[in-house]
């Protein structure tokens, strides 16, 4: 019973650990948002784009090699697709929907991302939801539709919306991917994103040749300090999160997971208040309240599913 107990507390403390991890990466993507504003001012979508996944890349992969080389890379395929998924299909089709709808629609879509999640993580991992995790549910995703719901930005259309739904939908089985494939013990969290982010940059480059020989590329004409902000902007939107979330996803649910990541639009909003000026309303205050509840909840109310317990 001794070794039982300590078990179970080891297991809790690896829960809360990555708790811990999957917080710091929605901290980097909320700034990874706010950076990228800024480097918007002057660069194109698609330059971001190469930006985001050249640097993310480049800075794995020096870390990798610095280490003394990947892990082990069996299972090469199975990281490749990840990185098909996201940053990959995520992030084009994302960026590209955020740019033909408003932004409450946005806002509202791109919530979803953890309803996908947690009904893909029941359908494929077994997970279940009790009435008080489903509750814990309802109240992040209301927080999250309410953070990012702004005055102004009434441009919807049927396809910006359905784009920003196929991101979401990407994001969410990347989640459960992820989930299934950190079950593996040999699995080493570095090298799956070295993978990862080399696969996505690679086939994001025509499209990138494509953009910049139609004239959709202003690389040539930003100043330095916007072009080291989309540098910024690379470590925080690819590399940095992902290696903490993949470093974390062996030890905690994907619902869990997915109310944590909830504060992602919450560090957003605060970290553009601070260091753009911007404005925040009651309504974004009463949604970031509703996010935070349901983090702080997440480890509680949901259960171990049977990856973690294989």
């Amino acid at each position: 019973m001794a070794t039982a107990a300590h078990t179970s507390l080891s297991r809790a403390g690896r829960r809360r650990s990555a708790a811990g991890l999957l917080a710091a990466a929605a901290l980097s993507w909320g700034l990874a948002t706010v950076l990228t504003k800024i480097t918007l001012e002057q660069l194109a979508p698609l330059d971001v784009l190469f930006v985001e996944l050249a640097v993310g890349t480049a800075f794995l992969w020096l870390v990798v090699l610095r280490r003394g080389g990947p892990g082990a890379l069996r299972r090469w395929r199975v990281f490749v697709c990840l990185g098909l998924l996201e940053p990959g299909l995520s992030f084009v089709a994302g960026d590209f929907g955020l740019n033909l709808t408003g932004a409450a629609d946005g806002a509202l879509l791109l919530a979803s991302e953890s309803l996908f999640a947690i009904a893909l993580a029941w359908m494929l991992l077994g997970e279940r939801l009790g009435r008080l995790a489903a509750a814990t549910v309802a109240v992040g995703f209301a927080g999250s539709v309410l953070i990012g719901v702004a005055p102004g930005g009434g441009n919807a259309s049927l396809l910006g919306d359905g784009l920003v739904l196929v991101g979401a939908a990407a994001a969410a089985a990347y989640s459960v991917a992820a989930r299934r494939i950190a079950a593996d013990d040999d699995t080493d969290a570095l090298t799956v994103t070295a993978v990862q982010l080399l696969a996505a940059a690679v086939v994001s480059v025509p499209l990138v040749v494509a953009g910049a020989a139609a004239g959709h590329s202003q690389l040539g004409h930003a100043d330095a300090g916007h072009l080291l902000a989309a540098v910024a902007t690379g470590v925080a939107s690819s590399a940095l999160p992902f290696l903490l979330y993949n470093a974390a996803i062996r030890d905690v649910e994907v619902t869990a997971a997915a109310l944590i990541q909830n504060l992602t639009p919450l560090f957003g909003v605060g970290l553009a208040v601070v260091l753009i000026g911007e404005q925040l309303g009651e309504l974004q205050l009463a949604g970031g309240v509703l996010v935070l509840v349901a983090a702080l909840a997440a480890e509680r109310v949901t259960r171990p599913s049977p990856v973690e317990a294989c």
